[in-house]
Formats: structure tokens, sequence, C-alpha cells
């Protein structure tokens, strides 16, 4: 029995440390647009020291559970270039061969069933959170997958996707939904302690 309780939380706190890590460079990289549609940032407040943080909430996700960490993380930075398949990056590569190469990496560091897994999950995470934020996303300017092929549409593909990820292993999706969560009502909390 504890065994079995040890993974499940082990696996939640990995999954709450990279969700924050994600967000925290997400919040980074979106800084920008944030402030534009008045939303609160955790950029703005961490500044400097954004990506630092994440990338230590990052090591501690990996030494927790690296497999489930770093397949989650890669799946969040292939889904992040969805909207930027034919941008140029400073590799001198596009957004979608950056893509593959990841993806490749990941199958070979962590596996089919990880990635796959991991993408899913992390697709229908980002399919949410766009159908949540088209309208700011629509009067900034900020790219958004419910915007270009419509709400019910993106959210359709994210109930999909949750439902493929919760198929493909649902000894993992439960603690990662939790872990999710649990980060995502943080940020909420957050916002709202800072306006």
């Amino acid at each position: 029995m504890w065994p079995e309780v040890f993974d499940f939380l082990s696996t939640m706190v990995a999954v709450a440390c990279c969700s924050a890590a994600v967000k925290l460079a997400d919040d980074y990289l979106d800084k920008e647009y944030d402030t534009l549609a008045g939303k609160t940032n955790w950029a703005g407040f961490f500044d400097k020291g954004t990506m630092l943080y994440a990338m230590f909430l990052l090591a501690l996700a990996a030494g927790i559970n690296a497999s489930l960490s770093l397949s989650l993380f890669l799946g969040s930075y292939i889904v992040g270039m969805f909207n930027n398949m034919r941008d140029k990056f400073p590799s001198h590569l596009n957004g979608f061969q950056e893509s593959l190469i990841a993806f490749i990496f990941g199958l070979l560091l962590f596996g089919w069933s990880y990635m796959l897994f991991s993408l899913t999950f992390i697709l229908a995470l980002q399919l949410f959170d766009d159908y949540l934020d088209a309208a700011s996303d629509f009067l900034t300017g900020q790219r958004n997958l419910a915007n270009r092929y419509g709400k019910m549409e993106c959210l359709l593909a994210a109930l999909i996707c949750t439902l493929v990820a919760w198929a493909w292993d649902d000894k993992l999706f439960v603690p990662a939904f939790i872990g999710t969560t649990v980060v995502y009502l943080a940020s909420l909390y957050f916002a709202k302690v800072r306006i």
C-alpha cells in the first residue's frame, strides 16, 4: 500500500514542479503580451530570476521522476512550437525541425510510452488554455489555437486529447492531472493576491 501511495505522491509532486517550471518559462516569454492583456505574470514578480527558478524546479522534478518530468518538458517544448513551425530560431532551424529533434531525443531517452502520454497530455492542456484565453489573446494579437480553428473545435480536441492521455496511461494521468491542477490553482490565487 505505502509504495503505491509514495509513487502517486512523488509523481504528483514531480509533475507540479515541472508544470511550475514550464509556467515560469512561458510567462518569461509572454511577459509583454500578458502586460498588454492586463494579466498577472510570474515573470513580473520574479524578474531576472524567473528562468533560474524555472531551471531549479525542473531539476527538482527530474530528480523525483526524470522520465516523466523531462518527457513532459519536451512535450511542452514541442506543443509550444505549434504556432511557430515555420519561424527560424537562433539554431537556424525552424520550429518544425526543432520539434522533430526534441521528439526524437524524447523517444531515444524516454521511449514511446512516456512521449506519447506527454504529448497528448500537454496538447490537452494547451488546447484548454487557448480555449479559456481566446478573448484576451485575440485582443493582444497573441497566437491562439482556439482563435485560429474555432473555440468549439479547440474544446473538442482538448477533450479527445485528455481521453487519449488517460487511456494511454491511467496510472500516470491522475497524479499528473492533480499536480498540474495544483499549479494552475496556485497561479490563479497568485493572480488574485497580486491585483
